[in-house]
């Protein structure tokens, strides 16, 4: 419970600071700013950002096929002319122009990076870095 004193104490300094005031002072003249209540976040990040992601099994990068020890789950959406997949718990993103390029360029970093993982020592990594080896560790199988 609040002490019964801060509360006078507080209200009496508002009531010195409103002594200051100008008496025709009008809050009407005061131009009204944009905040968060104008913002639509439906029309930024769009209905499209709420579907279910998909599981991929298969990767292709060049001339290797690989495949997935489990599935990596993909959330594709689209914003302006660009499309994304990604999957966050990798923390990888791929873009395109089209659905099929910005899959591609996931295969593509998925890829890179189960390759950097595998050839990095774990006393060379802290934070995020060991975790997403953990993870990177066992997830493709090259074909």
């Amino acid at each position: 419970m609040m002490n019964p004193s801060l509360i006078e104490e507080t209200y009496e300094v508002t009531n010195e600071e409103m002594a200051y005031m100008p008496e025709n002072y009008e809050t009407s003249r005061v131009a009204e700013v944009g905040t968060a209540s104008v913002i639509d976040p439906h029309q930024i990040f769009g209905e499209s950002r709420k579907r279910q992601p998909v599981p991929m099994w298969r990767l292709q990068v060049e001339t290797k096929k690989y495949c997935t020890q489990k599935p990596i789950s993909v959330r594709v959406y689209r914003d302006g002319e660009f499309f994304f997949a990604e999957n966050e718990n990798l923390a990888v993103c791929g873009t395109g122009s089209t659905l099929q390029e910005a899959i591609e360029d996931l295969a593509l970093h998925i890829v890179h990076f189960f390759e950097y993982y595998r050839n990095m020592d774990r006393s060379q990594l802290i934070g995020d870095a060991l975790r997403l080896k953990g993870l990177y560790q066992d997830l493709l199988i090259e074909e």
